[in-house]
């Protein structure tokens, strides 16, 4: 194999790879890059059984072929790389790879390609068409709000459900919940609801161009979720198990209500944050009444803090404890200048946006002594 890439086009794809080519410990080959011509392009791999990733690169081939090499040194050499172009020659019947850019010149061992594991292909018969911005506001408004833990496998991804015309995102840890929905033109064939894991979730989100619009083909069966854009084409397997109904957690009736400046709820989330009681809850005292609310908290150790803030507060005055980190999550995903809360005494809070529609956030209280 002898291959000519401009080096932008070369580290771009090494970019794509990088997470799943870091994997050390249950990719088929210990961070490897798979690299093969096909159809006079130059196709390239990375796959560590959970998440898997093709795509597509221009470059010059003049000799077709396919290596395969471990990503640590390959990608280094390729940042280091002086020039413009870099080339890449793996003669027949040899282990090494010779990597050549301006006067540098660099030799690594090749991996066998028998060993490595190419990403699957899955059929079509179930798609879905979103616009790649939408798809991004889904998973951005509501990936942060999944567990972090294994514990319980199918919180730490987040449910994807398509019926007719409308898509819905949900992520939730059991404390609090995210929900986002959006339309796309294209009505789906057949109805999908499966989970995602957040890693997955994460990198299409890292990955889909910001700068240029784009269209997103989400195809799916029993067991996989594939998504295809730009040159793009990333495969994840799903969590199984049964999502829990996520509709009956949002309360259909509200105590009171209050609308804040989202930026100075933020601020004064943030300071009173820093002497919450328990730092794993970060407990943050909220007392409502007609004007204004009293964020406060203590620590026995070090002191306690206390802020007032104007607020447009409707409902009878009430004190109830938030984890202040779930509270500053969501001031955090917002934009806008006020923000909504819908309360309930001794029960969840739901937290809308001026500027986001079908967008809505729950987060249940800590009860204190």
């Amino acid at each position: 194999m002898q291959i000519k890439f401009p080096k932008e086009n070369l580290q771009k794809a090494i970019t794509v790879l990088s997470k799943v080519t870091q994997n050390k410990t249950s990719s088929n080959l210990p961070g490897a890059i798979y690299i093969t011509t096909k159809n006079n392009k130059v196709e390239m791999q990375g796959n560590d059984f959970d998440l898997g990733i093709r795509i597509t690169v221009d470059a010059e081939i003049i000799e077709e072929g396919t290596l395969v090499v471990a990503s640590r040194y390959f990608q280094e050499l390729v940042r280091k790389m002086p020039g413009s172009d870099i080339e890449l020659h793996n003669p027949e019947g040899s282990h090494n790879l010779v990597i050549k850019s301006g006067s540098s010149e660099f030799n690594l061992v090749t991996m066998s390609e028998d060993d490595f594991s190419l990403v699957e292909q899955i059929h079509d018969e179930n798609h879905l068409m979103i616009d790649g911005d939408e798809l991004k506001s889904l998973i951005d408004l509501t990936n942060y709000a999944a567990a972090t833990d294994d514990d319980r496998p199918i919180f730490s991804g987040a449910l994807l459900e398509a019926e007719d015309t409308v898509v819905t995102m949900v992520a939730t840890d059991t404390h609090r919940m995210a929900v986002k929905r959006t339309s796309v033109e294209e009505a789906v064939a057949s109805p999908l609801r499966l989970v995602i894991p957040t890693k997955t979730l994460q990198e299409v989100s890292r990955l889909l161009p910001t700068d240029t619009p784009t269209m997103v083909r989400i195809v799916w069966n029993r067991t996989q979720i594939v998504f295809i854009f730009d040159t793009i084409y990333m495969i994840s397997r799903i969590i199984e198990g049964t999502y829990p109904d996520y509709e009956k957690v949002v309360p259909s009736q509200f105590d009171a209500s209050a609308i804040l400046n989202r930026r100075e709820f933020a601020g004064a989330v943030d300071r009173v944050s820093l002497l919450a009681k328990d730092i794993s809850y970060n407990v943050i005292r909220y007392d409502w009444e007609d004007g204004q609310v009293v964020l406060s908290s203590s620590n026995s150790e070090i002191g306690m803090a206390k802020e007032e803030l104007l607020c447009e507060f409707k409902g009878a005055p009430f004190t109830i404890s938030f984890n202040g980190r779930y509270i500053s999550d969501i001031l955090r995903h917002s934009t806008g200048e006020r923000i909504h809360l819908y309360l309930k005494d001794n029960g969840p809070v739901v937290i809308r946006q001026d500027d986001t529609s079908h967008y809505t956030y729950v987060v249940t209280p800590v009860r204190t002594n």
